[in-house]
C-alpha cells in the first residue's frame, strides 16, 4: 500500500517540474553561471526533467550560486538581482507552487505583492478609501535592505509555522545559504580565491557535513539541523532497495554535482573556455574547494579573514522563492500593524500607513520602527517620513501620485531609459537634416520623372514622324 503523498512527492513528481518549466520558459531571461540558456535546456527537456525528478527525490539536488547584475531603482541606487541557472529557477518554480497553497490562507488582507489575484492597483485603491474614509496623514515609508536584510534562521522558524515537511524547508534553505557567491558583474576587486570560498561558505558547509555523515538517512533531512528524515519512498513498492548503498551512490553524486559547481564559480573568470572542461575535469578542479568546505571552522574563519559578507543573512532577488519568503517574513510586522488598529497597506518592502491625525502617524511610525527591528530590518531614515495627502507632492506609492485635491491617484511618468534618452535627442537633432534630405530626394524624384516624361513625349514625336 502506497503512502499518503507529500508536499515534498508532488514536488518531485515530473507534471510539477514541467508546469514550472513552461513558467520559466514564458519569464525567459538570460543563462546562470553554468551557461545554460532556456534553448539548450529545452533541447532534451524530458530528460533534463527527469533527471531533476530522481536528483530531488533521493537528496542529491544542490543549487548553484547566482550571478549578479545591477539595476538601477526608480528612487535611486542600485539593486542587486541574481541570475540562477535554468534547472533552479525551475526547482524554485516548483518550490513555490507547493508551498504557496500551505501559506496563502494564513497572509494578511494588507499584504499585495506577489500574491495571487492581488496587484498594485488593489493596492492603490485600499489607500484611497483609507483617504475617503478620512485619513489624511500618511507614514510614508522604505525599508533599508530589506530583502538583504533576512535573517534565515528567523525566517526558516516562520515558515515552519505552516510548512512541515521537513525536506522542504531543506530545499529552502539550501537555496538561502548559497545565495550569491559571485560578486556583482562590475566588482573587479573580487579574486579568485574569493569566489571559491565564498561558494564554499555559502552553499557547500552543511551539504557536506551532512553527506560526510554515515549515519545520515538518504534525502535532505539533517541538513541545517531539521534532524533526520525517512528515505523517499520507492517509486515501485514492490522492489526492495538497498538503503546503505543508496545512501553511498546520493552521497557520491553529490560530491560530484558540488564539486563541479565550486569549478564552475572558479572558471567564471574563463567566460565561456569553461565550455572547454569536462565534468570530470570540473570535478577535479573543484575538489580542493570541496575539501575545505568539509571543514566549516576552516572555512568561516578563511571568509573571516578575507572579509567576505556574513552568512545566514539575505535573499537573492531574482528567484521566484524571494518575494515569497520575503512575504512570509513580514507576515509578523503586518499582524502586529493590525492588532494596533492601524491601516497599513504593503506591497513587499513597501508600505504607507494612513491616519487620521499627525500624532497617530507618530505613534504609528515608532511601532513600525520596533517591530521591524524584531526581525533585524530598519526603516531608511532619509525616505521615510510623514505626509499630508492634500500637500503639494503628497504622496507617491507603488508608481502612482495621489491627487493633492480629489480623492484619486494617476500613474507616475515612465522613466526614460539612458538608451531611449540618446534616441530621442538623436532623432531631435537629426529631423532637419533628414527633412532636408527628403525634400532633396523628393525634388530628385521629380526632376527626374520630368526628364523621364520630356523624353519619352520626344521619342513618341519621333516615332510617329
Amino acid at each position: 500500500m502506497h503512502k499518503r503523498q507529500t508536499p515534498f512527492d508532488l514536488l518531485c513528481e515530473l507534471s510539477v517540474l514541467m508546469n514550472a518549466w513552461k513558467s520559466v520558459r514564458a519569464n525567459k531571461g538570460a543563462a546562470g553561471i553554468d551557461l545554460v540558456t532556456i534553448a539548450e535546456f529545452e533541447r532534451d527537456l524530458m530528460n533534463n526533467l527527469q533527471s531533476l525528478a530522481e536528483r530531488l527525490g533521493e537528496g542529491r539536488y544542490y543549487p548553484m550560486p547566482a550571478r549578479t547584475v545591477e539595476m538601477k531603482k526608480r528612487s535611486g541606487g542600485t539593486r542587486t538581482l541574481g541570475i540562477l541557472t535554468v534547472e533552479d529557477r525551475i526547482v524554485q518554480r516548483a518550490l513555490l507552487d507547493v508551498v504557496e497553497p500551505l501559506w496563502e490562507p494564513a497572509f494578511l488582507d494588507c499584504s499585495f505583492g506577489f500574491r495571487p489575484g492581488r496587484n498594485v492597483e488593489m493596492a492603490v485603491k485600499q489607500v484611497l478609501d483609507f483617504r475617503a474614509a478620512g485619513d489624511l496623514f500618511v507614514v510614508d515609508a522604505d525599508i533599508r535592505d530589506c530583502f538583504g536584510a533576512i535573517r534565515h534562521d528567523l525566517l526558516m522558524q516562520l515558515a515552519g509555522r505552516r510548512i512541515h515537511d521537513k525536506r522542504l524547508l531543506t530545499l529552502i534553505r539550501i537555496h538561502l545559504d548559497t545565495g550569491q557567491a559571485l560578486a556583482p558583474e562590475n566588482a573587479s576587486d573580487e579574486t579568485l580565491l574569493e569566489r571559491l570560498t565564498g561558494y564554499a561558505g555559502e552553499s557547500v558547509d552543511a551539504a557536506i557535513t551532512h553527506l560526510l555523515d554515515e549515519r545520515a538517512s538518504l534525502g535532505y533531512g539533517a541538513y541545517a539541523g531539521y534532524g533526520a528524515y525517512p528515505a523517499p519512498y520507492p517509486l515501485d513498492a514492490d522492489a526492495p532497495r538497498d538503503e546503505s548503498e543508496m545512501r553511498r551512490q546520493a552521497r557520491n553524486q553529490a560530491l560530484r554535482r558540488l564539486g563541479q559547481n565550486a569549478a564552475v564559480v572558479g572558471l567564471t573568470y574563463l567566460g565561456r573556455s569553461r565550455r572547454l572542461f569536462s565534468p570530470a575535469t570540473l570535478a577535479v578542479a573543484g575538489a580542493a574547494v570541496i575539501a575545505g568546505a568539509a571543514y566549516p571552522a576552516a572555512s568561516r574563519a578563511l571568509r573571516k579573514r578575507l572579509g567576505g559578507r556574513p552568512s545566514g543573512v539575505g535573499t537573492v532577488q531574482g528567484g521566484a522563492l524571494s518575494p515569497f519568503l520575503s512575504n512570509v517574513y513580514m507576515h509578523e510586522f503586518d499582524r502586529a500593524m493590525l492588532d494596533a488598529r492601524l491601516r497599513l497597506v504593503r506591497y513587499a518592502d513597501d508600505f504607507v500607513i494612513c491616519c487620521r491625525t499627525e500624532s497617530e502617524a507618530r505613534a504609528a511610525m515608532e511601532l513600525a520602527a520596533r517591530k521591524l527591528a524584531d526581525l533585524g530590518l530598519q526603516m531608511h531614515p532619509d525616505k521615510t517620513r510623514i505626509a499630508r495627502f492634500d500637500q503639494e507632492g503628497g504622496l507617491e506609492f507603488l508608481g502612482y501620485r495621489f491627487d493633492q485635491f480629489t480623492i484619486n491617484a494617476a500613474p507616475l511618468p515612465q522613466q526614460t531609459s539612458l538608451v531611449t534618452a540618446l534616441l530621442n535627442e538623436s532623432k531631435e537633432k537629426l529631423a532637419p537634416a533628414v527633412a532636408r534630405l527628403k525634400q532633396g530626394a523628393t525634388r530628385s524624384a521629380r526632376e527626374t520623372a520630368h526628364r523621364i516624361s520630356s523624353l519619352t513625349r520626344r521619342l513618341k514625336r519621333g516615332g510617329t514622324s
